[in-house]
């Protein structure tokens, strides 16, 4: 690893056998030996000063062996995850204003409404805009693909549109590609290896819930269907990602308790014990904030949104699939 102090971001690599186990690893690794630097979001006093430290930031490659395996909820998440998954798997697709709307946005140098989006990730994987005004499905795509060759490289969704991300005053999409790959096992067995690429990523406040999401897009929306065309069971095996900017930020260690967290959990066992089975997460996060989501009148939820929800509470509920 480089020296913090030469102007050469780290570089990380952290290998385990599950989410939570991961997740401590990498706030153990970014906050001991990430690169200390200021960023935009930095709050200043009046007179110029910095109210908070640098934060760090590292480059990541991530392995997690079993993202199903148990306990899989980590004991640190800011956002309810219940409704994070629903948007994961495209709840509020509709918000995201379409591609000529945007593109006139973006050129009269105005600024999207709260209940307008630019994007989502389940919207840029599933309905990629173009610029001729069609769409296209990265996911139907993907599964095309391996259907007819399991091994294929060519597995892959991007969510990057320039056109529309260069310019941007909002946030351009954190997560940059979706890879996947269908691998034979020495038993004969189909295993399902994933593989995520970001160009940043909040550490403290978003990761875990990011993998927990995505994992459950896999599961759910990808392999039934890939289950479906090649008439196999498919193994959901590794989960890999690499991040180019894994930070956490200066203003996390003094409003979000992040300067605690490892008086809090100073071991990994210790962090393990406090992270939660899927059976109980379902039962005590993920049906009840979906069932609250699905009553929600903020979103304008299409039907199509509410089939989803309701999809996901069903599939929960009955034992299809755990969150």
């Amino acid at each position: 690893m480089q020296e913090k102090e030469d102007g050469q971001i780290p570089s990380v690599y952290i290998e385990a056998d599950s989410v939570p186990s991961a997740y401590y690893r990498l706030l153990s690794a970014v906050h001991k030996n990430g690169y200390p630097l200021r960023t935009q979001y930095d709050r200043k006093n009046p007179d110029g000063t910095y109210l908070d430290p640098p934060g760090r930031d590292a480059k990541a490659y991530v392995r997690i062996n079993n993202p199903f395996a148990q306990p899989r909820f980590p004991p640190i998440s800011y956002c309810e995850i219940g409704k994070y998954i629903a948007e994961i798997l495209g709840a509020k697709d509709h918000l995201v204003v379409p591609f000529d709307e945007l593109k006139k946005i973006i050129k009269e140098n105005k600024e999207l409404s709260a209940m307008k989006w630019p994007y989502c990730y389940h919207q840029r994987l599933a309905a990629y805009p173009c610029s001729d005004g069609t769409t296209i499905n990265q996911l139907d795509s993907i599964i095309e693909k391996l259907g007819k060759d399991p091994i294929s490289r060519r597995a892959v969704a991007i969510t990057s549109v320039p056109e529309i991300d260069l310019p941007l005053k909002e946030d351009a999409p954190c997560l940059r590609e979706l890879r996947l790959r269908l691998i034979k096992d020495k038993h004969g067995r189909l295993v399902l290896n994933s593989h995520t690429t970001w160009r940043s990523r909040d550490l403290y406040k978003a990761w875990g819930d990011n993998v927990i999401g995505l994992t459950n897009l896999v599961q759910i929306e990808i392999v039934p269907a890939l289950e479906k065309k090649l008439e196999e069971k498919i193994i959901m095996g590794p989960y890999t990602e690499d991040v180019s900017s894994l930070h956490i930020y200066g203003q996390d260690y003094t409003q979000k308790h992040a300067d605690k967290l490892f008086k809090t959990f100073p071991t990994e066992e210790s962090f393990l014990g406090r992270s939660m089975t899927s059976e109980y997460a379902r039962d005590a996060l993920v049906v009840p904030q979906l069932e609250e989501l699905r009553k929600e009148d903020t979103w304008k939820f299409t039907p199509e949104s509410l089939k989803i929800i309701d999809n996901l509470i069903a599939g929960y509920n009955s034992g299809t699939f755990l969150p």
